[in-house]
């Protein structure tokens, strides 16, 4: 059997990988730096929500994610054939109307803060265009961040069994 060949310790493949990588870590340096201020925890308005870690100062874009935010609209009657836990899921956890579910592009496996945010007359952040959040005054470290379903979304949201979110 041959041997396995690694690029050589100075050769232009071994420092391509190197910049690549050097790259990729002072991009996600820089990320954890400038766009990350926000975790999941546990909320008093709705289960479970999405709160500050630090100061976000008013204008601040937050939930900024390397996941796409743009959901797949599919219809209810396609998803029958589903278990029966996963059809709850998809009503408690996604947004929906009487025939059709958006669902996160990425599935429900991985994880996007904005699908946790809670709603809030009073909210302190909006929604400015699809996936983009940007804080509406300065929120203090701790605080759960709360977005305007009524107004992000351009209808009155209904909450409860009978829920239904807007598109």
């Amino acid at each position: 059997m041959p041997p396995v060949c690694k690029p050589a310790a100075g050769g232009a493949k071994g420092n391509g990988a190197r910049s690549t990588k050097r790259q990729s870590r002072n991009s996600i340096i820089r990320h954890l730096q400038e766009e990350v201020y926000c975790r999941i925890g546990i909320s008093n308005a709705h289960g479970v929500g999405v709160f500050a870690v630090r100061r976000i100062p008013k204008n601040t874009r937050v939930l900024r994610s390397t996941l796409s935010t743009q959901d797949i609209r599919i219809s209810k009657s396609s998803l029958r054939h589903l278990p029966r836990a996963t059809r709850r899921l998809l009503q408690d956890f996604c947004e929906h109307d009487s025939r059709f579910y958006w669902l996160p592009r990425h599935g429900l496996n991985a994880l996007s803060l904005y699908q946790y945010l809670n709603h809030s007359n009073d909210p302190n952040i909006s929604l400015v265009s699809p996936g983009v959040y940007r804080a509406i005054r300065t929120i203090r470290g701790g605080e759960e961040l709360t977005l305007n379903y009524d107004l992000a979304f351009g209808e009155k949201h209904v909450f409860g069994k009978n829920k239904k979110s807007a598109r």
